[in-house]
């Protein structure tokens, strides 16, 4: 499979046209470098001599690091990208808005079912012979991916009316969802209603969408904002996120900490939007230098490899850490995971440590990048009852994934997190077909 997804990098490299905004891509690969590599790295599993496993975020044994979550928490670009993306595929479709939505669903989603398929599975053989806790904990740590692809489906979903609103009202459709993040974030805050927080995976990062709708527009219309623009944004943006942690209004991590208390991730805060907003003002600052970058041929190549490749990669690379741990866990009574983190041993371990997951990834990615390659084509528009419930699903299914877990702490499978992925698969018609596309990134 590899080598002729090789062969087709080649061909699409060559056939891609002079039209295609490579930068875009370029950040995306990026950007997903850091989130593989920023979750690798904050792994800390530690089996003690009394045979406790102590498992957590590295940022427990260094609080001092926080500060390096405002690097690795790229989110925002993913975002930002997805709405130039969006943007672009909205400005060309033909088909009509269940077309269009049942098309992306397809092409997110397809590669998502074997993740929580194959979990499935494990769970069910692993359930009788691995602690529940243990088996709780990795299941949930291998699928937490799966939280993102329950977001952007909503920005899917909504991406031909939000574009539509981008398009009649430009900056204060962004500004409305903004502030009604920083509403929710005050009432959640000053008033202690918590509940309410979760309202923010909607407005933060539709918000950050949205501004991509912007770059898109900007882009196609040779309107570029210069690099003192980029500058400003960035001062603005990193200014904004001093400001809001050192009052402690948002925490400093930008990433969920067990037992950190309240988190910026989880649900999101506008900590998010500020970071969003630096990290816009660096796309915009390094424009020229990107466009450079990301026309030279291996560079090029590169991004193409990854973008074809880009959903597996990430839906399995945290199963890799997952199969990694059990394995150091359970074999040789704990050796792999029996030095302390934060001696000069364990950070000497951490590169061979990287090495390993991404062997063990680049094995998985050969095996189920299938499901991201053989996407069905949409040949016509659903019914709009199969359309809803089989969007619902789609998105209900993953999110729970993520945040609720396939397995209790009991070990107890819940069975229709399962039901309603493998349902909505099917409503979605989120299953490959025999042939495979070309791996120019959509």
């Amino acid at each position: 499979m590899l080598a002729r997804y090789l062969d087709g990098v080649d061909r699409a490299v060559a056939a891609t046209p002079p039209t295609r905004n490579r930068v875009v891509d370029a950040w995306r690969v990026i950007a997903l470098g850091f989130v593989v590599l920023g979750h690798w790295l904050s792994a800390s599993i530690w089996v003690q001599s009394d045979g406790s496993i102590l498992a957590g975020n590295t940022l427990e044994w260094f609080p001092a690091a926080e500060h390096l979550t405002w690097i690795f928490q790229v989110m925002p670009i993913f975002f930002l990208a997805g709405g130039y993306a969006n943007a672009a595929a909205l400005d060309h479709t033909t088909g009509g808005a269940r077309v269009w939505t049942t098309t992306r669903f397809r092409r997110l989603f397809t590669p998502a079912v074997p993740v929580v398929v194959v979990w499935t599975i494990l769970a069910v053989v692993l359930g009788p012979v691995v602690p529940a806790n243990v088996l709780h904990a990795g299941v949930l740590s291998a699928t937490l991916p799966l939280w993102f692809i329950a977001v952007y489906l909503i920005m899917v979903m909504l991406a031909p009316i939000t574009f539509r609103w981008w398009r009649a009202r430009r900056w204060p459709s962004v500004m409305l969802l903004a502030g009604a993040a920083i509403v929710v974030d005050i009432v959640r805050f000053g008033a202690g209603i918590e509940w309410i927080g979760w309202v923010n995976y909607l407005f933060v990062w539709a918000a950050v969408h949205q501004v991509g709708f912007a770059w898109f527009d900007r882009e196609t219309s040779g309107h570029m904002p210069p690099r003192r623009v980029g500058l400003g944004l960035i001062a603005v943006g990193m200014g904004m996120l001093v400001m809001t942690t050192a009052v402690d209004f948002y925490p400093t991590s930008m990433v969920t900490i067990p037992g950190g208390g309240i988190s910026n991730m989880t649900p999101p805060t506008f900590a998010n939007g500020f970071l969003a907003i630096a990290q816009l003002g660096v796309i915009v600052a390094l424009l020229p230098q990107a466009r450079r970058f990301a026309a030279k041929r291996l560079v090029w190549r590169v991004v193409v490899g990854v973008s074809g490749a880009m959903m597996t990669i990430y839906l399995w690379h945290l199963t890799s850490l997952s199969l990694l741990g059990a394995a150091g866990i359970f074999l040789g009574d704990g050796w792999l995971f029996s030095f302390e983190p934060g001696t000069t041993l364990w950070w000497w371990l951490r590169p061979p440590f990287i090495a390993v997951l991404a062997a063990i990834t680049v094995l998985l990615v050969s095996v189920f990048l299938v499901f991201e390659r053989r996407i069905r084509r949409v040949d016509h528009a659903p019914g709009t009852p199969v359309w809803v419930l089989g969007m619902v699903g789609c998105i209900a299914g993953s999110g729970a994934m993520a945040l609720t877990g396939l397995v209790d702490t009991e070990a107890r499978i819940n069975w229709w997190i399962p039901t309603v992925v493998i349902g909505a698969a099917a409503l979605t018609g989120a299953w490959p077909e025999l042939r495979s596309r070309s791996p120019v990134p959509d």
